[in-house]
């Protein structure tokens, strides 16, 4: 979990250098950063809802909070199925 948590954190810094940068590819390391991140944030925090079976799904534990934010974001600014075509398109077009 932990590994997959820094390649997530380090895809987004990543994204948001070559957006400064200006590079052209920026918008689509953006997309790639943001699909990766809400899906493994999502499994993370899903996985980390598991010990508790059906007590984690209770506002009594913040892994319900997280679960129920973090899918929210896998929805938001396009959804990620949405965003998959986006880069699917641009990979295509080199």
């Amino acid at each position: 979990m932990a590994t997959e948590l820094v390649a997530a954190r380090l895809m987004i810094r990543n994204a948001a250098a070559e957006l400064d940068l200006r590079d052209p590819r920026a918008p689509v390391l953006c997309a790639m950063a943001k699909r990766f991140a809400s899906d493994v944030g999502f499994s993370l925090a899903n996985d980390a809802l598991q010990p508790h079976g059906g007590h984690g799904y209770l506002k009594d534990f913040p892994a319900e909070r997280h679960v129920r934010d973090l899918r929210v974001h896998q929805i938001l600014e396009g959804t990620n199925e949405i965003i998959r075509v986006i880069i699917a398109r641009e990979m295509f077009r080199q």
